[in-house]
């Protein structure tokens, strides 16, 4: 073999290492990327550029971009001070119902009249009844005086004439249910049963609540029982209107919720304007600023503030 068939065999042999060499590269910088990749989520990559910069927002930033709630106000209901349930005492045909849903009446109005015609026949029988037997007793008795009677005739004409009058006062109770009348003035919410329906005894008829006398129920942090009261003031701003009424407290709850920390409070109306309804929801912001976490300013016993 002559020198330069030598000599390209070697440049041949020299070039083939290189480009193995560099495909060795390139497979263990792929294996590389593989692995790098498999140790860390797949970047999410946000559609528009609001997105991008909240992803980049730094923790911090986060926490403090979140609005602050103020720890004077808190969540409160409107309820009504008075509210119940009518039902019938007996079973009979409704024969008038004057108040609709939503209509207002006052304190001892007629809310519902059963048909009591069979119980007012009985009525009149029972009485007829005791009009007889207090005849035949007083006509005993005036024999009696003569002794024309025995005694044992009396004391049984006495006996059925108590019985009579017990019979005729039973069916005139019975008479005082045929009317529903109103414990309170009020407002009535729904209207159960309907005119002219039958009636049995124990169901209901209405529900009703009191129309102008309402309570705040708020919830407010247990720790506020450090320092609040009963007579305690705040201004209470209804959702549904924006208006603003003014209430104290007047009771709390029987118990704290160990879950919540939070504790329920009734409050009353002192003042009001516009439209006030049972239901309606709003925030109470209380006038002691210690309902902000402010601490009170205490005087010194030379009267100077501290």
């Amino acid at each position: 073999m002559d020198s330069e068939d030598v000599t390209a065999n070697e440049d041949g042999k020299t070039g083939y290492r290189k480009w193995a060499l560099v495909g060795l590269v390139a497979i263990v910088a792929g294996g590389g990327g593989l692995w790098l990749g498999s140790q860390g989520p797949e970047p999410q990559w946000p559609e528009d550029k609001e997105k991008a910069e909240a992803i980049a927002l730094p923790a911090e930033d986060i926490r403090a971009a979140k609005p602050v709630v103020d720890e004077n106000m808190v969540r409160g209901i409107i309820n009504p001070s008075s509210e119940s349930t009518v039902a019938s005492k007996m079973t009979a045909r409704i024969i008038a119902m004057p108040y609709s849903e939503g209509q207002s009446f006052p304190a001892g109005a007629l809310l519902a009249r059963f048909d009591c015609s069979q119980i007012s026949a009985e009525l009149n029988a029972a009485r007829a009844a005791t009009a007889a037997y207090r005849k035949t007793y007083d006509t005993n008795v005036e024999l009696d005086l003569y002794e024309a009677v025995g005694k044992n005739e009396v004391a049984v004409s006495k006996a059925n004439l108590g019985k009579a009058e017990a019979e005729a006062n039973a069916v005139a109770s019975q008479l005082s249910d045929c009317e529903v009348r109103a414990p309170f003035a009020g407002k009535v919410v729904e209207q159960i049963a309907r005119n002219k329906e039958i009636a049995a005894s124990g169901q209901p008829l209405l529900k009703i609540q009191s129309g102008r006398e309402v309570e705040m129920e708020l919830i407010v942090p247990s720790k506020w029982l450090t320092w609040l009261e009963p007579g305690a003031t705040f201004a209470f701003t209804i959702d549904e209107t924006g208006n603003v009424i003014r209430g104290r407290v007047k009771r709390f709850g029987a118990s704290v919720d160990p879950v919540s920390k939070t504790i329920r409070v009734i409050g009353v109306v002192t003042e009001q304007s516009g439209l006030v309804l049972a239901g309606m929801s709003g925030t109470a912001r209380f006038d002691d600023p210690r309902a902000g976490g402010i601490a009170p300013t205490i005087a010194k016993s030379d009267g100077k503030p501290s």
